[in-house]
């Protein structure tokens, strides 16, 4: 009896063995049910191009330069031509008017403008500003797609962005990159500085293109690169709340209208001269000039402005950039510090005085 025990359970222990080794061979084992595979997502901003794409433009221009001409079976009389080159640009409302650079547009006899789709028209210049580098030019189109502009001062270091132009005539390209930083000055571009600093390649023809978030949205417009030797992916924006202030006094009136309040500040390098303390935070008002908004709002000499609009003024080159963002007959609410007490006013942007 004992040894039919034996037999039987050698048996069944042979049997799982050898269905075991079958199982293993024939690639059916598994530990545990075989679980469905999912697709590797991949990252995308095809919805954010697909948002901003139709709002940017490629800008070709004959300017009134002449260059030799190297054409060798040319007439004498025809040894130069006119100089052609060209940028980009971003359409900025949906009845044909375009932000881009003055830089490219400022020797133009001839502008032509080609959309997304290839149509291209005839440009005519609005209005240009010498200090940010800023044209508004013109098509007779309507129901044209326009950007969205983001809030720049929202910006990061570290965010993602990409910029979309006509670099070297290859027209609606797209390259990625970060912000690097904001609030860059001294680069000698543009009497005001203010620039976004980016790794997304901006390159010859991608001037006045559009930077622009993960959103689709328009934090800046591509305007310049670091020219120096060994400098690569080192290039320049000028922030969307600029672009929009020029926008609209362009268009409004034809010109950039900047704004005055009527006020002067201490230099903080002279205050022991006048026996004051360099205020901890803000800008101390030396004059408020008679008849003007600062003087019918009650500042007074030695109030110390500290805020515009909610943002922090904390030097004399703040407070010029801020009063930069706004144009003739907008509202803007100022925080003053008058003998430790916090004062807010609110003030109307006027035109400076001829002889100020």
């Amino acid at each position: 009896m004992k040894n039919h025990i034996i037999f039987i359970l050698q048996s069944v222990v042979m049997g799982l063995a050898l269905a075991f080794i079958y199982l293993l061979a024939s690639g059916n084992f598994h530990d545990q049910p075989a679980q469905a595979t999912q697709p590797t997502m991949v990252s995308s901003y095809a919805s954010a191009v697909q948002r901003i794409a139709p709002a940017v433009v490629s800008i070709y221009i004959q300017s009134n330069q002449l260059v030799p001409n190297i054409n060798p079976g040319v007439s004498p009389a025809a040894a130069f031509r006119r100089k052609n080159y060209m940028g980009s640009g971003v359409v900025v409302s949906s009845d044909g008017h375009i932000v881009t650079n003055k830089h490219i547009i400022k020797d133009a006899i001839r502008i032509y403008v080609s959309l997304w789709n290839n149509e291209i028209y005839e440009a005519h210049v609005i209005g240009r500003d010498d200090l940010t580098d800023l044209a508004i030019i013109k098509i007779e189109a309507a129901d044209l797609d326009v950007a969205k502009f983001a809030d720049s001062e929202l910006l990061n270091t570290g965010d993602v962005v990409f910029a979309i132009g006509n670099p070297f005539g290859l027209n609606q390209s797209v390259s990625l990159g970060i912000v690097s930083a904001t609030g860059r000055k001294g680069l000698d571009i543009s009497p005001y500085e203010n620039f976004i600093q980016t790794d997304a390649a901006i390159n010859q023809g991608s001037s006045g293109g559009a930077l622009v978030n993960t959103q689709g949205e328009l934090v800046g417009l591509g305007t310049a690169t670091y020219n120096q030797p060994g400098a690569e992916g080192i290039s320049f924006a000028i922030p969307a709340n600029t672009i929009q202030q020029i926008v609209e006094s362009i268009i409004a009136h034809g010109e950039v209208r900047r704004g005055w309040f009527g006020l002067s500040f201490y230099n903080p390098q002279i205050y022991f001269l006048y026996g004051l303390k360099k205020p901890d935070q803000g800008v101390r008002v030396s004059r408020v000039y008679r008849e003007s908004a600062a003087a019918r709002a009650g500042l007074k000499a030695n109030d110390i402005v500290t805020h515009m609009n909610g943002k922090e003024v904390n030097s004399f080159e703040a407070y010029r950039q801020r009063l930069r963002e706004f144009t003739v007959g907008d509202e803007v609410q100022l925080q003053l510090l008058r003998n430790d007490q916090v004062i807010e006013v609110t003030l109307v942007v006027e035109s400076p005085p001829q002889n100020e």
